[in-house]
């Protein structure tokens, strides 16, 4: 902007009219904030005359705007350093001035550029500025003659700059302390809250010495202060407020100093019950709350006297009788009476009982290792006064209890696991343990979490019975006590399944309140949402009438919302509904689906209900198709138009798979409409629709009677098929090759006219590396179906053999993954036709090939595979008498100088030995015997066989023969165990593991004696073994695990560097994938995975690289594993864990030179942040410094793109660690470290163009429900 507009808008500000004013400084704002004016010298200076010409404007809007430019010109490169000193000399003598209104409105402008003045770190111009400002405030505040007003607002300015730049005027500490704890005394309460507030930012920044000498300052003030008169009960309140607030600041380092404060604070809970007394109460009931949170470990000494006096405070209510719970029974009506006319404005008690609720909170929230205690002890009194008369305590008791589940949860993180059900009759008695006549399996249960359920147990009765009275009488309370029957249900998902006919008519009645609101109908619903999915349908048998009038009265609801919860709770309900059909769940079906079909069929409902009906009703036709058969006509119909919408038809689409599955017909005329739609619909590129079609397409076919199905408008979708199979979507491809399957089988008409296309595609995609996994197998039940079916135009078997195959006789670059589907492709199409004379002809014509050296590599590789999925699928090809003798060809392979031919040989073998274990392991056997040189290839011919077994199901034919082996597998791996090369170590200790899971009673106490053996190869082959059992779902072999994991871990010990590594990541796999294997041995564990994080620069070795010289560092892969370890056992095992001490260790980790340990201990922060919040809050300090350090980073010299790309990743991931925190923990706004490090991205134009980024990152997502608008 020139110099000539910024005359004109000056010109406006000064123009009587006050709209001209107005737009002027609208403009001004407009343009700082956008960056698009650039003020010269004089420019600066007109433009600060005016507008604080504008602060004394008679019009408050026009000030308003003035203060927000002012503010904008503290930004940074608005305007030079000396005018912004300038104009901050020009504003702080307003501030002391007696006018009233010019000192507010000038003391709001200071406050404006200081919250948008950049840091010291980002702007060298701040600190010069602050240096001024600050020193005024100081000297002016006792020395001015102004009032306490004024003074309010020095204060309030004083503290403002502590917070924002408090770090970088460490000279003035003392000044400010000084001015602080003077005004500390003040007779006004509003300075002294200011007071109390700086001091909070001072103690957060003040260095050690100072701070100390502050709080031992204050301690003694304290140890001289009686409560004996109401000034000295108000100085007494102030110093424990002021307490309070700096160890909430300064975090951690207020610890050493708890140990002093609590005698007092349990000192001044102890003074006589009088209403005099109850401010300081409520004072020391806060002190206590902050000093659990920040410093738990301390406040540990004195748990007794803490919870006596809490308890003490719970019940503190001089101005109320309760009664006991038998009078409350008997007297309920009357009661609720009695609290509705029960008022006093002057009571104020109920503060103090509020104060003791949330201090009982932070208890339990801050001492995890305590929580079984704690539930023990506070649990009953928790439950005794869920009867509180006060609606906020009452809420702030129930939030107690559900921070106890909450605890109870990560200690049982996965209860349901753990439940044994009625068709598990294998567990033996003695691994099972009845609570609450429920079962539960000892295997996955430590004996502290046993201890948890039961305890929840007993207090089972009379906690429902205080939630149920709580719901019926309190219902202003009801959302926190259905938040806390959630809370339940998550921690323990069968702890309501023998009250829910208490509990389910005491939560629905909320509903029927005259001034429910929105959101407490739809906290209801969700509720029992829950409960529907969670608990057997049994046990709602009489329960139907009542939540089916809970489901048709949220329906009819007004409020769109409620309507479609309930809808969506009703598809739930559906469910029980079927179950319980005999036994009334027809009648209710019946009544369900008036209200559905009147929202299904209205065409002016909100889409979100539209779409939620159309869910609805398909679930429940599909559940009760015979029984409202007559309904289904006229359904069918509204579907089938809707499915004809843009709007409607994904879901419409989606709900008449549903039916078509379930059995319902639709008729010829519907079924032709919707295959033209869903033909247009294949034509258009969102993902979600085109897969919605396919489903709907696979299931049509499956369920409905063909002369239902018009061949015209089938073979039209079919002819749209070819054009979906591609790499680019491997889901969408293999849905195809579903639909094909069928249609080969079923309408072998309607597809056969798209033979060649079909073909040409397949062939197409055969040529990517990518076909694998579920796409290939379904691409092999197609050729299965194609050979198998007879149609016109079918092609021959060795034309579908060329053509299936050209791209390796054409060629073509393949990748070994293509060789291995094109030779699947070949076998199934070879064992369809049924033909062994077929199959060895075949097998003769590979062999050939494969032994004439003119053949490309290609044809080689692919005739060798071939091979052996010959092998696999059709054992008989291969006779004794048989020409071709496929393991004699794969040994000579061994000896070709092509990598690929090599390993194809060894997978055939392998495959060879799955089709036909007696004749081919024991040739495997005894190569591995005879051929010392070619162990590698052999071992993993060997482990083919054994995965594959080990994928079979216990009982099967091929898996008796290979159990007879075992005893020599497993010599023959443990003689190669000790092997020189990594591979072959890593391929022995595969088998190893999964030969084990065949015996492990018999086989891992032979495993666990070869962890003497003095070679630290067969020591780490040994333990990987171990990995491969702990990942083995198929057999059950925890158990004998659980015997001898321990001796296994004992490797994290070992004094070899590649044997703790080892041990390290079989405990990451443990933690991950069976927690209650090791969840008792963390406690030994965790200190030697610890010991593992730290740096040893012993194993940094310098290493010449021509005539650089390169530091490798040999411990980072024991760090990084050791740092996995304890991210994963934050997710399992929290409750084994003492964060204060796993915190201590993560902090280091933020600092460490390695950028993979960097991000990961960034997850790990992230994730210790949402476990205990109170932990970062006690620790910010050491936690913002190495983030911060991180983000002011610059890549040296002339850095490669690769280096630059790694930066700005960690730089991406500090951001989203500070935007975590700032949402879990929004306290630390006020945090001066917290805040330094926030605005050091908001100001730095690098920074917050990369925090731009990590939002677009966090809002995008694969959204399969593509809006329709964008088909």
């Amino acid at each position: 902007m020139s110099a000539y507009h910024v005359g004109q808008l000056v010109d406006k500000m000064a123009n009587p009219d006050k709209d001209f004013r107005f737009m002027a400084c609208n403009d001004l704002m407009k343009d700082l904030k956008l960056g698009t004016i650039t003020l010269e010298d004089d420019s600066t200076a007109k433009v600060m005359r005016a507008l604080i010409r504008l602060l004394n404007d008679t019009n408050g809007e026009v000030q308003n705007l003035a203060i927000k430019c002012i503010g904008l010109l503290a930004s940074p490169s608005k305007i030079k350093s000396h005018h912004l000193e300038q104009l901050v000399e020009e504003l702080i003598p307003h501030v002391f001035s007696k006018n009233e209104q010019s000192r507010d409105i000038h003391a709001l402008t200071l406050k404006s550029m200081i919250a948008n003045m950049p840091p010291a770190s980002a702007n060298k111009d701040t600190p010069v500025v602050i240096k001024r400002m600050l020193p005024k405030f100081l000297e002016s505040i006792n020395t001015c003659p102004v009032d306490d007003a004024a003074r309010i607002d020095v204060l309030d300015l004083i503290g403002e700059i502590l917070l924002r730049f408090g770090e970088d005027v460490p000279h003035l500490h003392p000044a400010a302390l000084k001015v602080m704890t003077d005004h500390l005394y003040s007779g006004r309460s509003a300075i002294r809250k200011k007071a109390t507030t700086g001091l909070g930012h001072l103690a957060s920044v003040i260095y050690s010495t100072l701070y100390d000498e502050l709080v031992i300052n204050l301690l003694a003030e304290l140890s001289k202060k009686t409560v004996d008169s109401s000034s000295q009960r108000t100085q007494v309140r102030t110093l424990v407020v002021a307490l309070s607030t700096i160890a909430r600041a300064s975090g951690s380092k207020f610890s050493k100093h708890t140990a002093h404060m609590m005698p007092h604070l349990l000192r001044y809970l102890d003074v006589e019950e009088d209403s005099d007394n109850d401010d300081l109460r409520e004072a020391a009931l806060q002190g206590l709350e902050v000093f659990l949170y920040r410093s738990p470990q301390e406040v540990s000494a004195f748990q007794a006297d803490v919870i006596k006096h809490l308890t003490k405070a719970l019940r503190y209510d001089p101005n109320y009788e309760y009664g006991d719970d038998e009078e409350e029974d008997e007297m309920e009506d009357d009661e609720n009476e009695d609290d509705d006319d029960y008022s006093d404005d002057e009571d104020v008690t109920w503060k103090v009982r509020r104060a003791a609720a949330k201090a009982m909170e932070a208890m339990v929230a801050s001492h995890r290792e305590s929580i079984l205690y704690l539930a023990q002890t506070l649990g009953p009194i928790i439950i005794g006064r869920f009867k509180e008369r006060e609606e906020t305590v009452r809420t702030e008791i129930i939030s107690v209890y559900i921070a106890l589940l909450n605890q109870i949860s990560l200690l049982v993180p996965d209860l349901q696991k753990a439940i044994v059900s009625s068709d598990e009759d294998s567990i033996e008695t003695d691994d099972v343990v009845v609570i609450g006549g429920i079962k539960f399996s000892t295997h996955h249960l430590s004996g502290s979490q046993v201890d948890v359920i039961k305890m929840l147990g007993e207090q089972k009765a009379s906690l429902l019975k205080a939630i149920v009275k709580s719901l019926k009488r309190h219902p202003k309370s009801g959302a926190k006590c259905i938040e806390l029957l959630s809370a339940l249900i998550r921690t323990h998902p069968t702890f309501l399944e023998d009250s829910l006919d208490e509990v389910i008519p005491a939560v629905a009645s909320i509903l029927t309140e005259k001034n429910a609101s929105a959101q407490g109908k739809m906290v209801v619903l969700a509720f029992i949402s829950k409960a529907l999915v969670t608990n057997e349908p049994r046990k709602f048998q009489k329960l139907l009438t009542p939540l089916t009038a809970v489901m048709t009265q949220s329906i009819s609801d007004s409020f769109y919302k409620v309507c479609a919860e309930g809808l969506s709770v009703s598809s739930k309900y559906v469910e029980v509904l079927r179950v319980l059909a005999q036994n009334g769940g027809n009648e209710e079906a019946k009544k369900l689906l008036v209200v559905i079909v009147q929202k299904f069929m209205s065409n002016e409902t909100d889409q979100e209900v539209r779409e939620k009906s159309i869910s609805a009703i398909s679930t429940l036709l599909s559940a009760f198709k015979d029984q409202l058969n007559p309904e289904t006509p006229a359904i069918l119909e509204k579907m089938t138009e809707r499915i004809g919408r843009e709007m409607t038809c994904l879901m419409a689409l989606r709900a008449s798979s549903q039916m078509v599955g379930a059995g319902i017909v639709l008729s010829k005329e519907q079924t032709k409409t919707i295959l033209g739609h869903i033909a247009e619909y294949l034509k258009k590129t969102a993902r979600a629709l085109r897969m919605t079609c396919l489903v709907f397409v696979e299931k049509l076919m499956k369920h409905t009677p063909a002369s239902s199905i018009p061949d015209e408008e089938l073979t039209q979708v079919l002819g749209e098929l070819p054009g979906l199979i591609s790499e680019t979507d491997l889901q969408i491809s293999n849905l195809s090759f579903c639909c094909l399957t069928y249609a080969f089988l079923n309408f072998p008409a309607s597809v056969s006219l798209h033979m060649q296309p079909i073909l040409n595609s397949i062939v197409k995609l055969l040529q990517s590396s990518l076909i694998q996994g579920p796409a290939l197998q379904s691409l092999l039940s197609l050729f299965s179906a194609i050979v198998k079916t007879d149609f016109d135009g079918k092609p021959t078997f060795e034309n579908l053999l060329d053509t299936v195959t050209s791209p390796v006789y054409d060629n073509l670059p393949l990748s070994r993954h293509s060789h291995l589907a094109i030779a699947s492709c070949a076998a199934v199409i070879t064992e369809s036709t049924q033909s062994l004379e077929k199959s060895r002809a075949l097998a003769k014509k590979l062999a050939q090939q494969l032994q004439v050296p003119t053949m490309t590599d290609s044809i080689r590789l692919f005739a060798m595979i071939t091979l052996g999925e010959l092998g696999r699928r059709v054992p008989e090809t291969y006779a004794p008498d048989f020409p071709v003798q496929p393991e004699d060809l794969a040994i000579r392979a061994f000896n070709n100088p092509h990598e690929d031919l090599k390993a194809a040989a060894a997978q055939t073998l392998g495959a060879l030995a799955v089709g036909n274990l007696t004749v081919y392991l024991p040739f495997i056997l005894n190569q591995i015997k005879t051929q010392p040189k070619k162990q590698y290839l052999l071992l993993h011919a060997l482990k083919e066989a054994i995965v594959w077994e080990s994928s079979l199901d216990e009982g099967s034919k091929s898996t008796a023969i290979f159990r007879s082996a075992i005893g020599d597998i497993w010599g023959m791996l443990m003689a190669n165990a000790g092997g020189s090369e990594d591979g072959t170590r890593s391929v022995v200790a595969e088998c190893l593991g999964r030969l084990c899971s065949f015996d492990p009673e018999t086989l891992l106490p032979q495993l666990k004696e070869h962890m003497k053996s003095q070679d630290p190869t067969i020591r780490a082959a040994v333990v990987s073994a171990i990995k491969y059992m702990i990942n083995d779902d198929k057999r059950s072999v925890d158990v004998s695990l659980q015997k001898y994991i321990k001796d296994f871990l004992q490797s994290i010990r070992d004094p070899d560097l590649k044997v703790r590594r080892v041990g390290l990541v079989v405990l990451n796999s443990a933690a991950h994938n069976k927690s209650a294997l090791i969840r008792d041995l963390l406690p030994e564990l965790l200190p030697h995975i610890y010991e593992e994080t730290k740096l040893r620069k012993e194993l940094i070795k310098e290493v010449e690289m021509g005539p650089f010289k390169h530091l490798v560092d040999e411990g980072l892969d024991l760090r990084k594993c050791a740092f996995e370890c304890m991210f994963t056992l934050l997710e399992s095992c929290v409750d084994k864990i003492d964060i204060s001490a796993f915190s201590v260790v993560m902090e280091v980790g933020l600092s460490d030179m390695n950028h993979d340990v960097k991000l990961l201990n960034y997850l790990t922060l992230q994730r210790v942040a949402n476990l205990a919040p109170g932990q970062i809050q006690q620790r910010i300090d050491r936690v913002c410094e190495p983030l911060k350090a991180q983000l002011n980073v610059r890549p040296r010299g002339n850095p490669v793109k690769q280096e630059v790309e790694k930066l700005e990743e960690l730089k991406k991931a500090v951001i989203r660690v500070v935007y975590m925190l700032k949402t879990k923990l929004p306290e630390l706004e006020r945090h001066p470290q917290y805040l330094d490090l926030y605005n050091t991205i908001k100001h730095n134009k690098e920074l917050e163009s990369l925090s731009e980024d990590v939002l677009r990152e966090s809002q995008r997502a694969v959204v399969y429900d593509t809006p329709m608008e964008t088909i």
